[in-house]
C-alpha cells in the first residue's frame, strides 16, 4: 500500500499551551493523534509519551492494541514518578497499514477518525465521551451534543488505570481515499459537512491539513487543533490481515461486532418449499434440526452463565446517597444482574475533586474489589492533599476499560470512567 501523509497542529487562540501531539511514520505506515489532559505540563507530557510508546512498540513488532497498552502503562509509570504529573492522561487515536487493502485503526477517546470515501465523510470512530453515549441512547441529539456543557467529559483515556480496553477498527480502502485524524479542537470548532467539503474539494494533504486548523481558529480557536491527512495513493493486491496485527487470544472475552450474512440462493433443482417429502427424509430433517439446535442452546446457555459470573465478580466506584461505596456487579446491570453496595468507603461525593466527583457519579472504576479499594484510596489521598494544599491543578482525565473490539468497515461501516478535558 502507498499513502502520502500530511500534518498540522497549534495550541489554539485560548489555550497557552499545545498539549496534542501526533505521529507520522511513512516508513512503517504508522499515523496518530493523541490529545492530552492534566494541566499544567502534564497533557503535553501524557500525549508525547503515548506517542513515543506507541512508535516503540509497534517499532519492536507489537500488535497496535498491545502498542496503545503500552502507551498507556509508559504514562501511568511516568506519572508515578514524578507527583507534578499526577493525573495526566490522553486520548490515542492510530491509523497502521496492514497489508492488501486494508488498515487498522486503534481509538481510545474522543479524537476522530474519518473516511472519505466517493466523496462522501464518514466517521470510523466512535467517542469515548459522556455526550456521545447520550447520544446513542437517545438521551441528546447530535446538535444538542454540539454545545452541552458536559461535552468535555471523556469516559475512557490512556493514562488512569492499568486496564484499558481499545476500540479496533479494519477498513477496506481504495485508491483515492483519504484518512483523517484530529484532535476534538477540531470537532468542536467545525461542523463535520465543513470538513467533508474541505476534504473532498482540497487535493493537497498539507494544504488540507493547514485549512482544517485554520478554519477551528476562525471559528475560535477554543482548544489545541491537530490534523493528520493520509491519503491512499496505490492498494496491494488483495491478501488475508495478519491475525496478530488485530486482536489476541486475551482479548477475545469481548464481544465483536457481528457481520451480516446473507442466506445463499437456493439452488435451482431444490424441491418447492410446500413439497411434501419422504418419512425418512423428515425424520432426516429433524434429527439434523436436533444437532444444529441442540449446540446452540447449550453455547447460549454457557454464555448467559458466564455472563452472570462475571456481572457478579465485578466492582466498581459509585455514588450512593452522596457517600462514595463500592457496588459488585456492573452499571446499569446485565441480563437482571443488578448491582449492589459491596462496601461503605465514608467517603462524602462533596468532598472530592470536580474530576474525582465526575468519575465517581459516572461509575468510572471498574475491575476487581482489589482495584475499586486502590481506587476509594486514591480518593481518600487525593481528597486529603486537596485539603492540606495551598495551590490547585486543573485535572483534565479520561478512563479506559479493558478489552479490545473489531470491527469491519467495507467501504465503512463501525463499531465507555470520565474525566474531562479542553
Amino acid at each position: 500500500m502507498k499513502l502520502a501523509a500530511a500534518s498540522a497542529t497549534d495550541q489554539g487562540l485560548v489555550r497557552q499551551n499545545n498539549e496534542d501531539a501526533f505521529l507520522v511514520d511513512d516508513r512503517r505506515g504508522l499515523f496518530a493523534v493523541a490529545d492530552g489532559m492534566g494541566g499544567h505540563r502534564g497533557g503535553e507530557v501524557a500525549s508525547r509519551t503515548a506517542i513515543e510508546a506507541l512508535r516503540a512498540a509497534v517499532a519492536n513488532g507489537a500488535p497496535l492494541h498491545e502498542a496503545i497498552g503500552r502507551a498507556n502503562i509508559a504514562i501511568l509509570e511516568r506519572a508515578a514518578a514524578d507527583a507534578e504529573l499526577a493525573g495526566m492522561g490522553t486520548t490515542l487515536t492510530a491509523v497502521i497499514a496492514i497489508g492488501g487493502s486494508q488498515v487498522l485503526i486503534g481509538h481510545v477517546g474522543d479524537s476522530r477518525a474519518y473516511l472519505l470515501h466517493d466523496g462522501a465523510l464518514q466517521r470510523a470512530t466512535d467517542d469515548h465521551s459522556l455526550v456521545e453515549e447520550m447520544v446513542r441512547e437517545g438521551r441528546l441529539t447530535p446538535e444538542q451534543a454540539e454545545s452541552h456543557p458536559q461535552r468535555a467529559i471523556v469516559t475512557r483515556a490512556l493514562g488512569v488505570d492499568e486496564q484499558l480496553a481499545v476500540d479496533l477498527y479494519t477498513i477496506d480502502v481504495t485508491e483515492g481515499d483519504r484518512i483523517v485524524l484530529c484532535s476534538d479542537g477540531l470537532t468542536t470548532m467545525v461542523r463535520e459537512r465543513d470538513i467533508e467539503r474541505m476534504a473532498r474539494t482540497e487535493s493537497d494533504p498539507q494544504r488540507l491539513a493547514d485549512a482544517l486548523v485554520a478554519a477551528a481558529n476562525t471559528a475560535g480557536g477554543e482548544d489545541n487543533i491537530t490534523v493528520v491527512v493520509i491519503d491512499v495513493l496505490e492498494v496491494d493486491a488483495a491478501r488475508a490481515p495478519d491475525p496478530t496485527q488485530l486482536v489476541s487470544d486475551e482479548d477475545a472475552e469481548q464481544p465483536s461486532r457481528s457481520a451480516v450474512v446473507a442466506p445463499p440462493d437456493p439452488e435451482p433443482d431444490a424441491p418447492p418449499a410446500r413439497e411434501r417429502r419422504p418419512k425418512g427424509t423428515r425424520r432426516r430433517a429433524v434429527r439434523g434440526a436436533v444437532l444444529v439446535v441442540l449446540p446452540l442452546v447449550i453455547i447460549v446457555g454457557a454464555a448467559a452463565a458466564a455472563l452472570g459470573w462475571y456481572a457478579r465478580s465485578s466492582y466498581y466506584v459509585g455514588a450512593s446517597g452522596g457517600e462514595v461505596v463500592i457496588y459488585k456487579g456492573v452499571p446499569g446491570g446485565v441480563l437482571g444482574w443488578n448491582p449492589t453496595v459491596d462496601e461503605h468507603t465514608g467517603l462524602r461525593v462533596d468532598d472530592l475533586t470536580t474530576l474525582d466527583r465526575d468519575r465517581v457519579t459516572t461509575n468510572s472504576s471498574r475491575g476487581s474489589l482489589a482495584t475499586a479499594r486502590e481506587y476509594v484510596q486514591r480518593l481518600a489521598d487525593a481528597t486529603t492533599t486537596t485539603t492540606t494544599s495551598t495551590t490547585t491543578t486543573t485535572v483534565k482525565r479520561r478512563t479506559p476499560v479493558r478489552h479490545a473490539t473489531t470491527t469491519t468497515i467495507r467501504p465503512r461501516t463501525t463499531t465507555t470512567v470520565a474525566g474531562t478535558h479542553g
